[in-house]
């Protein structure tokens, strides 16, 4: 719960900013997404719109490399809870959820899960 009300960060350039957005919106969680300077407009858009008003859209670096770093500075500094876009077994795990999911509806038969 107190983890809960600093907020999270995250660092992406595309749909796990969004998924992360929506996320804590639902939550009342604020959140920082960090994303590099050359994010289209229409990602940061979409985060910003799916995030709500507690979600902060941060453009900063060259690339995804540096704007992670600033990411983690924010983590460290602000004592948000960082949501890493793939390094993380709860991430890693969702994501395993979501193909099986798609492999269920795509066949025909019965996959063992």
């Amino acid at each position: 719960p107190e983890a809960l009300k600093r907020g999270v960060v995250a660092c992406s350039a595309g749909n796990h900013a969004q998924g992360v957005a929506l996320s804590s919106s639902s939550l009342s969680c604020p959140s920082t997404i960090v994303m590099p300077l050359a994010t289209p407009q229409i990602k940061v858009n979409a985060v910003s719109y799916h995030g709500g008003l507690d979600c902060k859209v941060l453009l900063h670096g060259q690339n995804y490399d540096e704007a992670s770093e600033e990411a983690k500075r924010l983590e460290k500094e602000e004592g948000l809870t960082m949501i890493h876009p793939f390094d993380d077994p709860s991430v890693i795990a969702g994501q395993g959820t979501i193909g099986m999911e798609i492999l269920r509806q795509s066949v025909s038969e019965e996959i063992d899960g």
